[in-house]
This record gives C-alpha cells, sequence and structure tokens, in this order.
C-alpha cells in the first residue's frame, strides 16, 4: 500500500492522473458499438463501402475506447484508493477488444467492490 500523498489545486481539488468522465464515455461507446454491430450485421453486407465503414468504426474505433475507458476508470479507482480490480483490470480489457459489451460485467464488479462510503465514488475532481 502506498503513503504517497496526491498533489492538491489551490481550489481544493485534486491532481490525479486518471481523472475523467470514464464510466459516461465508456456507456457511450458500448452503446454505439452495439448499434453499429447490429446495423453491419442486419442491413450491410461486408463488400460495400458502407459495410466497411461501420465495420471499421465498431471494431478499430469503439471497441479500443471501451478497452481504454475500463482501463482508466479501473486505475482511477485504484488511484483513489476505493477499489482494486489487480488481474481483473486486464482480462476486462482484452475482452472488450472484441466483444466491448464485457463492460456491464466490469460495471457489476464495479459496484460489487465499491465499499460502504459511497462519497468515494463521486466526482473525483469536485472538493470534499
Amino acid at each position: 500500500m502506498s503513503t504517497q500523498t496526491t498533489p492538491t489545486h489551490e481550489d481544493g481539488t485534486t491532481e490525479r492522473r486518471f481523472n475523467g468522465p470514464w464510466l459516461r464515455v465508456l456507456a457511450i461507446a458500448v452503446v454505439a458499438w452495439g448499434g453499429l454491430y447490429a446495423l453491419e450485421w442486419a442491413l450491410l453486407e461486408a463488400g460495400t463501402p458502407a459495410g466497411a465503414a461501420v465495420g471499421f468504426t465498431h471494431a478499430y474505433v469503439l471497441a479500443p475506447l471501451a478497452t481504454a475507458t475500463i482501463l482508466l476508470d479501473a486505475l482511477s479507482l485504484g488511484e483513489r484508493g476505493v477499489a482494486d480490480f489487480g488481474l481483473f483490470k486486464w482480462l476486462y480489457a482484452l475482452v472488450a477488444l472484441f466483444v466491448p459489451p464485457i463492460a456491464v460485467v466490469y460495471y457489476a464488479h464495479r459496484e460489487w467492490l465499491k465499499p460502504a462510503n459511497a462519497e468515494l465514488l463521486g466526482d473525483p475532481g469536485t472538493p470534499k
């Protein structure tokens, strides 16, 4: 366990490396990935320009975005001392590269690990 302190600004907010709206970005990425995947599967053919554009977007833009946000959220929680995912954060990230809806399982795991103090899971940029 690290005893390292986090630098604090004049307004009371702390300077952390992994602050951000990770759950919102993750939700947007997963919903968009699911919508584009369904669109490609149901309506588009692989050989068409539209099919290629949609396939590229969900496979090479949205899936890595979901992967990155899972990692950044897990690192943010670890940095704040709220929850430590250990090896699981890397497993979730690896699976998210291929199947971003694993984020639902990640979120359930995140909620299961959260401590009794709900204030710790608030926005990391607001002063306490």
